[in-house]
């Protein structure tokens, strides 16, 4: 998730039980920048992030690429992630970072296969620090490790818990609320600490939605909250917008729905021509919260994901590709290319989901069937 980050802003606190090639995603798919110092039983190296793409490492002697695929072969050890001080970088490393990844995942697997003691990487493990994390991806790091654990979030103005098991959030707590509710509420903070504890194990399953779609209403709620400034007042001028609408004109709708505000959009979108639904699309001021719904959107015409898919701003929003992936209204071609976009952890799920297109579950299951610690 895109975030406007600075060493004052975000999360810190320490995480455990998680892999560095996870790590390197959440921070790239953030767009985050940051050096992670790296300690392991090998020796020590780092690597550095700047905006979301991974530009040097080094590890020894080895520097660039050849440190980065070094480094994610170490199954265990311990980090330190801290905001980058890009200046004092020298880039080494010009590849995207999912390129990356998929190359250090097979310098990994090609040692192992030439390591009797080690057949399986399930094992690996790190603990660390990390500063700067806003709370959406840290939630999608805790929950991408598949692990227990409860995670403690503490802002200047709010403290609460975050219960996680199998790598899905089963429950939350804060003051009063509880459930989806003291979720959402939890998610509004913008800075503070966190911390990883262990598991409760009489925690009652008070969430059954994945946390994927947790994330995106939360972030929903976040909007609508911090855009609210009066309840009544909204309400009436929606009424007031909808009635002006029932009486335009397409040609009128479309202009709307290329130069309106937000509660225009919100109407808009559900129009059946889909003319008034590519211009909705095409308005500057649309957010990316707006574009990831109308790509989750079973409702929208095929063109308006097309052109989603083909705008480059958008598709640096994972949420974006992950909704354009699930739906099956999106053209197969640009679902299943966006599939190599995605963490290992929402393949997984897509591979075995009945909802989305035949042709995606295929490639999805195509791309997980090497992972070493799949089933």
């Amino acid at each position: 998730m895109n975030q406007d980050q600075t060493a004052a802003r975000g999360f810190s606190g320490t995480l455990d039980h998680i892999t560095l090639a996870d790590l390197m995603q959440v921070i790239c798919l953030a767009q985050m920048s940051q050096s992670i110092h790296v300690q392991s039983s090998q020796g020590s190296g780092t690597i550095h992030a700047h905006s979301g793409q991974i530009i040097h490492s080094e590890f020894g002697a080895a520097v660039g690429e050849e440190a980065f695929c070094a480094i994610l072969r170490w199954k265990s050890g311990s980090f330190d992630s801290v905001p980058l001080e890009a200046e004092s970088v020298t880039a080494s490393i010009k590849r995207t970072w999912e390129y990356l990844l998929i190359e250090a995942m097979r310098y990994r697997i090609e040692g192992l296969d030439n390591d009797a003691e080690s057949p399986t990487p399930a094992a690996a493990s790190f603990a660390g620090h990390i500063s700067g994390i806003q709370l959406p991806d840290l939630i999608q790091l805790a929950c991408m490790a598949q692990r227990d654990r409860i995670l403690e979030v503490t802002s200047h103005d709010r403290s609460g818990k975050i219960f996680v098991r199998s790598g899905q959030i089963c429950h939350a707590l804060l003051g009063k609320f509880q459930g989806e509710d003291a979720f959402d509420e939890i998610l509004l903070a913008e800075e503070g600490e966190f911390s990883s504890l262990p598991p409760d194990e009489d925690v009652p399953q008070c969430i059954s939605k994945p946390w994927e779609y947790l994330l995106m209403d939360a972030m929903r709620y976040r909007d609508e909250k911090m855009g609210r400034e009066g309840d009544e007042e909204a309400e009436t001028e929606v009424r007031t917008l909808l009635q002006k609408l029932q009486r335009m004109k397409v040609s009128e709708k479309i202009k709307l729905a290329m130069f309106g505000d937000k509660e225009a959009r919100g109407l808009l979108v559900k129009d059946v021509n889909r003319l008034v639904q590519i211009a909705i699309v095409g308005n500057p001021k649309i957010t990316e919260g707006e574009v990831a719904s109308i790509a989750n959107s079973r409702n929208v015409d095929e063109e308006v994901l097309r052109r989603i898919a083909g705008n480059r701003e958008w598709m640096k929003f994972y949420p974006i590709r992950l909704a354009l992936v699930t739906n099956p209204k999106c053209p197969l071609a640009t679902a299943t290319k966006l599939l190599q976009t995605l963490v290992l952890h929402d393949l997984k799920l897509i591979a075995k989901s009945k909802s989305v297109l035949i042709g995606v579950a295929q490639a999805a299951r195509r791309l997980t069937k090497n992972d070493p610690g799949g089933k």
